[in-house]
């Protein structure tokens, strides 16, 4: 049954590479890697910022959408924001707009949360209040791949088969909300524009709270991660963790059920594709960062978050959840690994690979947590 109600999913991800499989077909004659300004012309010299201290080395320019490119991200957001009932915490959301409802989602004084979800119950439309989530996360996460990512297919591919994040994104609203403001403000740390991006920060914190884990981020922007002494640390923190949640449990009970230990919490299988990542980049780290500070900066920021979650791997939901502000870089990590390949050839199979996986993935979460994503329904089948 699971299976025949998968179809939308499948049509989902058939729309999203049908649309690739054309923009290859219309470009085969031109060497095209999925970022059609990725020659060194993508890379300027950067101008004064505001703050009038200059940075050094190349700054990134914006590239190019094709319109296949807007269209998959154009179907994403419709996917996501006209959804009805999908993901487990779907019915809270709902009932606390449309019932008036007092609970945690409003009741953590995070007005951008507070404030959206007034205007859904004032304008008597409930469902607006999903619309204007996907609309902010889907377009700065879309608009932060334009510019820094080195194959945007491969980024988009990612993004929606990975189940940590765009099937979580369902799920875990608000705070995905904040994720994309942080990752879209990722462009204040390239130009070391500080009180800008702690403006964002402290506006994704109006989403959710969890936001403000992200200004460590411009403090590490500019380290040079030494690969023997990292590892170490990835090794300790899950034992640095359990210290973590007694301190927690102790004295800060309220948040206890965050971070004891639990053993149906979900993204627990995710951290194996995860550690893949950490490994490929530890490996080729040297080519990676090499004369690219932008890449030094989410490689570092990908493996902040990868700690976290090994710290809190075992407990809660609070290991994946805070992880997920430095590996949802993954969407720039990865396309520039497959970039190092020179081989067309190489590159070809390598992101061959890399769909067929996702396709995998994306498909078996789906049928596992069919209770949560099965039957896909849309907000023109309400009924009430």
């Amino acid at each position: 049954m699971a299976g025949l109600a998968m179809i939308i999913y499948i049509a989902f991800l058939s729309v999203i590479f049908g649309l690739l499989l054309f923009e290859l077909v219309a470009t085969w004659k031109i060497s095209y890697s999925g970022n059609l300004s990725l020659d060194k012309g993508r890379f300027v010299e950067p101008s004064p910022l505001a703050e009038g201290v200059p940075q050094q080395g190349p700054q990134k320019a914006d590239g190019t959408y094709t319109v296949t490119l807007i269209l998959a991200w154009t179907v994403i957001f419709l996917f996501s924001s006209l959804r009805y009932n999908v993901g487990w915490d779907y019915e809270a959301y709902y009932a606390t707009v449309r019932y008036n409802l007092v609970t945690n989602i409003v009741s953590n004084g995070e007005l951008a949360t507070i404030f959206l979800i007034e205007l859904a119950r004032d304008m008597n439309m409930t469902n607006l209040y999903f619309f204007l989530n996907s609309l902010i996360f889907i377009m700065l996460v879309a608009l932060t791949v334009k510019r820094y990512s080195q194959d945007y297919w491969i980024s988009i591919i990612f993004f929606v088969c990975f189940p940590l994040f765009f099937l979580n994104s369902l799920s875990v609203i608000r705070l995905f909300t904040a994720l994309a403001i942080t990752f879209y403000a990722f462009k204040f740390i390239e130009r070391g524009q500080l009180m800008r991006y702690l403006i964002a920060v402290a506006f994704a914190g109006m989403f959710h709270a969890s936001a403000f884990i992200a200004i460590a981020f411009y403090f590490i922007r500019n380290v040079k991660l030494d690969i023997l002494k990292l590892v170490v640390v990835l090794f300790s923190l899950p034992f640095v963790g359990k210290v973590v949640n007694s301190f927690v449990v102790a004295y800060l009970p309220t948040y206890a059920p965050y971070t004891e230990a639990a053993g149906g919490q979900e993204g627990t299988k995710a951290i194996f594709v995860l550690l893949f990542i950490g490994v490929v980049a530890l490996f080729l780290r040297d080519k990676i960062l090499e004369n690219d500070r932008i890449a030094n900066m989410y490689f570092n920021f990908y493996f902040v978050g990868l700690g976290i979650y090994l710290m809190f791997f075992s407990q809660g939901t609070m290991g994946h959840r805070l992880s997920l502000y430095g590996t949802f870089f993954s969407l720039l990590l990865i396309p520039k690994i497959v970039s190092l390949f020179n081989l067309d050839s190489n590159r070809v199979l390598l992101k061959v690979g890399i769909s067929l996986f996702s396709i995998v993935i994306f498909l078996y979460i789906v049928y596992v947590g069919a209770a949560t994503y099965v039957p896909y329904k849309t907000i023109f089948q309400i009924r009430y």
